[in-house]
């Protein structure tokens, strides 16, 4: 495992980190294997050298981080814990409350970093990261995390406090970040913490043009990379970029993985998990480098499939009222 520091928190973690959204026992993303299968998840990313887990109160309305507290138990000192909750929730009136139930969920008395998980029209960008430093100044968290925000919420949100990190959704195929985010934000020493790693399993090469989504399932109905035609793009792009991760004898997950860890500014990848196999198959993607020559390839296979979406604002929404600023 690679490690790297969340420089203005002074917060060393791992290059990859566990996404725990399918610990909270919802139908989002297919079969979900039960918290036994869960916790032995989290044990196996612990072994393997992954120190960085990231939940949210939104995951299975704090379900997720109730399993994530019982697994990381005893191991509190070792491990980095992120968790969200949203910009209402972190409200003058509420705020205290959003993150004090998110230690009792997990079992702690501090949260690593606290991100705000979606801005919001209504809600002035500085009221909640006001309120998150005073959550600081106690003690309570150890660094303040944006998530989902373009660049002009960012611009407020830095007057209003201190960002030591932004998670937005980044991976071969969902590339937005390059045009203004991610340069904004290595020029200000500001972490990435990317999410949808690997776009939602598409990277992983399960999927095909025929495959039969569970019932519930939000990527058939919800996510642009699964609508026709992009769908069919990815499965042609991602068996390209198999054939060139023999070359290294790694997987086709292994190397998109790998691809998103060395774009510069990248922090960590967040990458999610159901079962310990899958853990062990993700930090393959570390201790090595791809080849320029081949990078370059990958990016050029799969900004194909990038382009397509181009005009969604957002992995959930084209023209997302979420990032309209009204105040």
């Amino acid at each position: 495992m690679e490690y790297t520091k969340i420089e203005s928190a002074g917060i060393m973690v791992s290059k990859l980190a566990l996404g725990c959204w399918a610990m909270g026992a919802g139908s989002e993303w297919g079969e979900t294997p039960g918290d036994d299968v869960f916790i032995e998840t989290v044990n196996a990313a612990i072994e393997g050298g992954i120190n960085f887990f990231d939940t949210a109160a939104a995951y299975g309305q704090g379900h997720s981080e109730e399993v994530l507290g019982r697994a990381l138990g005893g191991l509190r000192e070792k491990v980095v814990i992120s968790s969200k909750s949203s910009t209402p929730g972190l409200t003058a009136g509420n705020a205290r409350k959003s993150v004090e139930s998110s230690l009792k969920r997990l079992r702690t008395d501090y949260i690593d970093v606290y991100f705000i998980h979606w801005p919001s029209p209504d809600i002035p960008v500085e009221e909640p990261v006001g309120q998150l430093m005073k959550l600081k100044a106690e003690g309570k968290i150890k660094a303040i995390g944006v998530s989902n925000y373009t660049v002009g919420h960012l611009e407020r949100a830095l007057k209003a406090g201190e960002i030591d990190i932004v998670q937005p959704c980044y991976s071969l195929y969902w590339r937005h970040i390059e045009k203004d985010l991610l340069p904004f934000c290595r020029e200000r020493n500001i972490g990435v913490m990317s999410y949808s790693s690997i776009a939602q399993g598409l990277l992983t090469g399960k999927f095909t043009r025929d495959w039969k989504f569970d019932d519930g399932d939000m990527r058939k109905n919800t996510i642009p990379l699964f609508k026709s035609p992009t769908y069919e793009m990815a499965i042609d792009a991602t068996e390209k970029i198999r054939v060139i991760s023999e070359k290294y004898g790694k997987t086709t997950v292994q190397t998109a993985i790998n691809w998103v860890i060395g774009e510069p500014g990248i922090t960590c990848a967040i990458v999610g998990a159901k079962k310990p196999a899958q853990v062990a198959e993700n930090i393959g993607a570390t201790g090595w480098e791809l080849d320029q020559a081949d990078r370059r390839a990958i990016g050029d296979i799969a900004g194909v499939v990038a382009a397509s979406v181009s005009g969604w604002d957002t992995m959930y929404h084209r023209d997302d009222p979420r990032l309209i600023m009204k105040v």
